[in-house]
């Protein structure tokens, strides 16, 4: 008795299952197909001149519709939805874009005759990139206008010039936290630092590396570094020691660099090409308490150094985490006793 009882509800349960499947599979089709049905209260004369769902005309979607903002509501579901959502992508991906930039040197004269390259896609014909290119005027003024697109890729160079980060910026016009937006009046700065009069330099490569890997105890114990010979041992001009504890979760550590015969600058130059005459100090320290706004657990630093006697002068990069013994450094040093760090390549 008890069994027919579970079979019959097992019954009834998979035929409700089955009813409520039925009817949402029916209602999907009518809400996809409802721009082409007419309401079933409608006199018959006027359903009979209603175009067939078949003969209904497919409109292609509107890209300036919807620039112009004009998108309709955002539909229930089905056909309609993928479509709207096509609509709003396109008129994402064709945004006005208007671009002005002024390229400078390193001393903030204008460059002239720069090449400009400038790279977006639009998404009406095709997905590839479309280009441009021009370049700068005797004011350094260059600027792309009348093109559609999500974002806007900017190449600066010239022959005999370093360019500042690659000479590349990107821009957004849509889709971003970091929307750009175009001014005649402050123009976007392209860098470019004129090439001077190279030098060989003694530098940190090491095979395909261009820096050294060095294991420095955790508990102070310093390790040094010989940059004439390019190697790890007990002499050496710089001197490096940390203190690093057990890391879990976040802790306070702490590192120190010191060139006893010479010194270290900090520095944020992008071309480190000229080392300064003063300013060096013996030693740097750094600590970074868990307590402390800056706190961190990776740090990269740059430097100017000097050393020995006759002085020499170079550049130094430094690259420490809070879990790793292993510090990695990297240099460039003019042996001749010259400021100048240019590379001759």
């Amino acid at each position: 008795m008890r069994k027919s009882i579970w079979i019959t509800c097992a019954v009834i349960l998979a035929i409700c299952a089955w009813l409520l499947l039925h009817r949402s599979t029916k209602q999907e089709k009518n809400v996809s197909s409802s721009a082409g049905v007419m309401p079933t209260n409608q006199p018959s004369a006027e359903v009979a001149n209603q175009p067939k769902p078949s003969e209904a005309p497919a409109k292609p979607p509107n890209p300036q519709a919807s620039i112009a903002g004009t998108v309709s509501p955002r539909p229930a579901g089905g056909i309609e939805l993928s479509n709207w959502l096509f609509r709003q992508m396109q008129a994402d991906w064709q945004k006005p874009i208007e671009f002005y930039g002024r390229v400078l040197d390193e001393n903030t004269n204008p460059v002239a005759g720069a090449g400009i390259r400038f790279q977006w896609a639009d998404m009406t014909e095709n997905v590839a990139a479309n280009t441009s290119t021009t370049e700068s005027d005797t004011e350094g003024l260059f600027s792309l206008h009348g093109k559609l697109g999500r974002s806007l890729e900017v190449y600066v160079g010239k022959e005999g010039y370093y360019a500042s980060h690659g000479g590349y910026k990107g821009f957004l016009y849509s889709l971003g936290n970091d929307i750009y937006s175009p001014d005649p009046q402050n123009p976007v700065i392209f860098l470019l630092h004129k090439k001077g009069q190279g030098v060989k330099l003694i530098t940190s490569d090491n095979g395909t590396r261009s820096d050294l890997a060095i294991r420095v105890p955790k508990d102070g114990t310093p390790g040094r570094v010989d940059f004439p010979q390019n190697q790890i041992g007990a002499t050496g001009q710089l001197e490096i020691s940390q203190n690093k504890p057990p890391w879990q979760g976040a802790t306070n550590w702490s590192f120190s660099l010191s060139i006893p015969d010479g010194g270290l600058i900090e520095n944020q130059d992008e071309f480190q090409f000229q080392a300064p005459d003063t300013g060096y100090q013996p030693k740097i320290e750094y600590n970074f308490a868990k307590s402390e706004p800056d706190w961190t657990t990776h740090v990269t630093k740059q430097f100017y150094i000097a050393f020995g006697q006759p002085r020499k002068y170079g550049w130094l990069r430094f690259e420490s985490d809070i879990s790793q013994e292993t510090v990695f450094v990297t240099y460039a040093i003019n042996p001749t006793g010259s400021q100048n760090l240019e590379p001759s390549n």
